[in-house]
């Protein structure tokens, strides 16, 4: 009797919970089909592959979003952002994907709210100097349309792919920083979305203002935790009359770093500086074949303005590379050698996970920045700490403006050096502190940060969340980025690495070779330049990273074969664009290659493809078509003039 009460109330309760469960799902499904009424059928997508290769940024961290909307208006971001609220469903918004720190990850789910299609260049105005923008406007596609009298100062490496209101967001600044400064010096008014749906408009067209508080700098480097960004005024300059550029080797690294804080203690207007050490040489050598010396640290100089003025200062540069036992020190002002060596910067870090096959880059704790006068002890304090762990870490950065970047090139399959890199990576952390420095220069916060964060702005991380209560009191934007909510972070949240060390290891190998191809991809975003399934569609799943990030998948066990998952592999055309835009030449054709095998090992077949395979079988040729109109066809190529008309 007891039995049958006990099994009468699980029942009720057990159809109970599904009601409920159907309910639910039928409210959520019904909030999501209210999303893409406001953008349309074709600028929104909840399918599983699609978002999943929404998933990823160059960081450790990922977040699968339940939806990916593609907004075109500043009046759609309204409506999305008033029915987000309203649910309390997250947003995060998204440019190019290029970022760092995890900024722009779904770590909640939610939605990712892809920027791009917001990518119209509304005016330009040299007069005033200044141009309006919207978010997706790429950074390098403005200074084209700029070019050549004038330009948009700020130059992350990633010029070529990012967007405007990506860098407004991380207030990334980049190889000019050092003289034009970063991207919220350059940014004048911004139209801004909030939580609410309310439209806001902060700064002014006059060239600086003292009105009220300066809201348009608390937007910038916000990393979307505040509203989205709709619109954007930036600054723009006009292109110096005369630009040369100096390189020096030093025997050692640390040598390197005091000559740069003489130079800028004596006041020379450098307008670009870079540090490399050997590991960056190599790297640099060995993928784009610029041949530069065997050394342990080297520097790259820009100067620009006046030509008198400019010789002068490549004088002092000499002399003083000079005096710290600089070698083989030459300064040229042809425009083609000088972009030839920005162009083996620009493609450096995503070549540094050439430098060893089978590991990668691991940006981590990479970004930090000192006071000038300490560069020549963080350089040394960086490589004491490589040999005492024995790990590689590469070091390079915009040492002009104190901006070190310390990268861990490891084998993510090793959870021993994940366990060293954890160690490290704090040890970096206290290091900037200690020598009165940040612990992020451009890349912004994100969630890589977070656990961090604290340590350097201390109680002002109590203000940081009230502002974010206020205008966001559901914490729908951007959630967990930047440490504004109350909840623990670890360095290592939403890792994206964690089937290898769960697993034992790989999944499903390919071979070697393709297996660290996968991994040598670290999701830079630099194929959206050359990939024409991408261009024609915009969407990642359709485009070399994505694709690569769903072999990843299959790679580490995360994902299972399937004719869903096949889709995307089998659309890449092959034509092998993106690795001729991939700075580290990532062989995306082989990758695809071995996927597909794979697939077709496991009866995985476009259907299109089973009817090649049938026509071949019975009729022995793609087509099915029979002896006697292949034949046909035959004598018409071999006999022109049997089409009639003279064969003409």
């Amino acid at each position: 009797m007891i039995y049958c009460r006990l099994k009468f109330k699980f029942s009720i309760f057990f159809f109970a919970y599904i009601k409920f469960r159907n309910s639910y799902g039928g409210i959520i499904l019904e909030i999501y089909k209210k999303f893409k009424d406001i953008v349309g059928e074709d600028n929104y997508t909840d399918d599983q592959i699609k978002r999943l290769c929404y998933s990823r940024d160059m960081s450790v961290h990922e977040g699968v979003p339940d939806a990916v909307l593609f907004p075109t208006s500043t009046d759609q971001v309204v409506e999305i952002l008033k029915l987000a609220n309203q649910e309390k469903i997250p947003v995060v918004p998204r440019g190019s994907g290029t970022s760092v720190t995890g900024a722009i990850v779904a770590n909640e789910g939610g939605i990712v709210l892809d920027m791009t299609k917001m990518n119209k260049i509304k005016e330009i105005n040299v007069e005033d100097r200044y141009a309006v923008v919207e978010p997706g406007v790429v950074c390098g596609e403005l200074n084209k349309e700029l070019a050549p009298a004038n330009f948009f100062p700020p130059d992350p490496g990633s010029s070529a792919v990012c967007t405007i209101g990506g860098m407004v967001s991380t207030n990334a600044s980049g190889l000019r920083a050092v003289k034009y400064g970063t991207t919220k010096d350059h940014v004048l008014a911004l139209e801004m979305v909030l939580p609410d749906g309310k439209i806001y408009r902060t700064g002014t067209l006059a060239p600086k203002t003292s009105s009220g508080f300066d809201l348009t700098r608390l937007f910038v480097n916000s990393e979307g935790t505040l509203g989205v960004i709709t619109e954007i005024t930036v600054k723009i300059s006009p292109v110096p009359d005369y630009i040369a550029f100096a390189t020096a080797c030093f025997p050692k690294i640390e040598q390197a770093g005091s000559a740069i804080s003489k130079m800028l203690s004596t006041g020379i207007p450098l307008a670009c500086c870079e540090i490399m050490d050997n590991i960056c040489i190599k790297v640099i050598n060995d993928t784009m074949k610029l041949d530069l010396p065997d050394v342990e640290g080297m520097l790259i100089i820009e100067v620009d303005g006046a030509k008198s003025a400019v010789q002068e200062d490549m004088e002092k540069i000499i002399s003083i590379c000079e005096e710290f036992k600089g070698l083989n020190i030459n300064w040229s002002d042809k425009p083609e050698e000088r972009l030839a060596m920005w162009k083996g910067r620009g493609g450096l870090v995503a070549s540094l996970s050439r430098y060893t096959p089978g590991k990668r880059l691991i940006p981590i704790a990479e970004d930090f920045g000192v006071p000038i006068t300490k560069i020549p002890e963080g350089i040394k304090r960086v490589q004491k700490i490589a040999k005492e762990q024995d790990i590689i870490i590469a070091t390079f950065g915009h040492v002009g403006d104190g901006n070190l970047h310390s990268t861990f090139i490891i084998d993510v399959r090793d959870e021993a050096e994940w366990k060293k890199v954890e160690t490290i990576g704090d040890d970096l952390i206290n290091l900037a502190l200690e020598l009165g420095g940040t612990i992020t220069a451009e890349h912004g916060s994100g969630l890589a940060k977070a656990p961090f964060i604290r340590r350097e702005v201390g109680e002002s991380l109590d203000i940081m969340r009230k502002i974010k209560n206020a205008l966001d009191p559901n914490n729908i934007m951007n959630p967990g980025t930047m440490a504004l909510d109350d909840k623990p972070h670890k360095m290592y949240d939403y890792f994206a690495f964690e089937n290898f060390l769960t697993s034992a290891g790989v999944k499903t190998s390919f071979s070697e070779m393709v297996d660290n191809e996968i991994l040598a991809c670290i999701q830079c975003g630099f194929c959206r330049a050359g990939c024409p399934t991408f261009n024609e569609t915009t969407m990642e799943s359709l485009n070399a990273r994505g694709r690569i990030i769903l072999a990843y998948n299959l790679l580490s066990g995360k994902n299972e074969p399937s004719a869903e998952l096949a889709e995307p592999i089998y659309g890449c055309t092959t034509c092998m664009n993106c690795t001729m835009v991939c700075p580290p030449g990532i062989k995306v054709v082989k990758i695809m290659e071995a996927v597909r095998k794979h697939f077709n090992k496991l009866g995985i077949i476009r259907p299109e493809h089973e009817k090649i395979y049938a026509n071949i079988k019975e009729s022995h040729n793609p087509f099915g078509e029979s002896p006697e109109v292949r034949n046909k066809l035959a004598d018409l190529a071999n006999n022109p003039e049997s089409r009639g008309g003279g064969g003409a």
